[in-house]
Protein backbone atom coordinates (compact mmCIF):
# COMPACT_ATOMS: atom_id res chain seq x y z
CA UNK A 1 0.00 0.00 0.00
CA UNK A 2 1.19 3.54 -0.70
CA UNK A 3 2.13 5.88 2.13
CA UNK A 4 0.57 9.33 2.33
CA UNK A 5 1.69 12.31 4.39
CA UNK A 6 -0.63 14.94 5.88
CA UNK A 7 1.04 18.31 6.42
CA UNK A 8 -0.80 21.15 8.12
CA UNK A 9 -0.05 24.41 6.33
CA UNK A 10 -0.62 27.55 8.38
CA UNK A 11 0.00 31.11 7.12
CA UNK A 12 3.38 31.35 8.87
CA UNK A 13 4.60 27.75 8.88
CA UNK A 14 4.00 24.19 7.75
CA UNK A 15 3.79 21.33 10.23
CA UNK A 16 5.39 18.41 8.39
CA UNK A 17 4.05 14.90 8.85
CA UNK A 18 7.22 12.83 9.10
CA UNK A 19 5.46 9.51 9.73
CA UNK A 20 2.66 9.32 7.20
CA UNK A 21 0.12 6.54 6.94
CA UNK A 22 -0.24 3.58 4.61
CA UNK A 23 -3.61 3.75 2.86
CA UNK A 24 -5.28 2.00 -0.06
CA UNK A 25 -5.22 5.05 -2.34
CA UNK A 26 -5.92 8.74 -2.75
CA UNK A 27 -9.61 8.39 -1.88
CA UNK A 28 -8.70 6.73 1.42
CA UNK A 29 -6.15 9.51 2.00
CA UNK A 30 -8.84 12.12 1.41
CA UNK A 31 -11.13 10.53 4.03
CA UNK A 32 -8.22 10.26 6.44
CA UNK A 33 -7.72 14.03 6.00
CA UNK A 34 -11.41 14.56 6.83
CA UNK A 35 -10.89 12.66 10.10
CA UNK A 36 -7.76 14.70 10.84
CA UNK A 37 -9.73 17.94 10.40
CA UNK A 38 -12.27 16.79 12.97
CA UNK A 39 -9.48 15.90 15.39
CA UNK A 40 -7.55 19.13 14.81
CA UNK A 41 -10.47 21.59 14.78
CA UNK A 42 -10.20 22.20 18.53
CA UNK A 43 -6.52 23.14 18.23
CA UNK A 44 -6.47 25.24 15.05
CA UNK A 45 -8.30 28.39 13.92
CA UNK A 46 -11.86 27.59 12.84
CA UNK A 47 -12.08 30.16 10.06
CA UNK A 48 -11.41 27.49 7.43
CA UNK A 49 -9.18 29.88 5.52
CA UNK A 50 -5.98 30.14 7.52
CA UNK A 51 -4.91 26.48 7.35
CA UNK A 52 -5.12 23.53 5.01
CA UNK A 53 -4.01 19.91 4.97
CA UNK A 54 -1.61 18.99 2.18
CA UNK A 55 -1.90 15.34 1.17
CA UNK A 56 1.43 14.13 -0.23
CA UNK A 57 2.34 10.79 -1.74
CA UNK A 58 5.48 8.73 -1.05
CA UNK A 59 7.57 11.00 -3.30
CA UNK A 60 6.33 14.03 -1.30
CA UNK A 61 4.40 15.28 -4.33
CA UNK A 62 1.29 17.15 -3.15
CA UNK A 63 -1.64 15.18 -4.54
CA UNK A 64 -4.46 17.14 -2.92
CA UNK A 65 -4.97 20.16 -0.68
CA UNK A 66 -7.83 19.72 1.77
CA UNK A 67 -9.43 22.99 2.85
CA UNK A 68 -11.63 22.74 5.95
CA UNK A 69 -14.83 24.75 5.71
CA UNK A 70 -16.03 25.74 9.16
CA UNK A 71 -17.45 29.19 8.29
CA UNK A 72 -20.04 27.88 5.87
CA UNK A 73 -21.13 25.24 8.37
CA UNK A 74 -21.43 27.83 11.14
CA UNK A 75 -23.49 30.13 8.92
CA UNK A 76 -25.73 27.23 7.86
CA UNK A 77 -26.36 26.29 11.50
CA UNK A 78 -27.16 29.89 12.36
CA UNK A 79 -29.53 30.15 9.38
CA UNK A 80 -31.24 26.87 10.33
CA UNK A 81 -31.82 28.12 13.89
CA UNK A 82 -33.33 31.36 12.60
CA UNK A 83 -35.63 29.60 10.14
CA UNK A 84 -36.70 27.07 12.77
CA UNK A 85 -37.42 29.77 15.34
CA UNK A 86 -39.37 31.71 12.71
CA UNK A 87 -41.53 28.67 11.97
CA UNK A 88 -42.22 28.06 15.65
CA UNK A 89 -43.69 31.55 16.09
CA UNK A 90 -46.11 31.29 13.18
Amino acid sequence: MPRYYFNVALPTRVIIDSTGKELAGLEAAHWHAVRLVWQARAHLPDDGESWVIQIQDETRFTREVFVPCFKARARAKSHDKKSLSGRARR
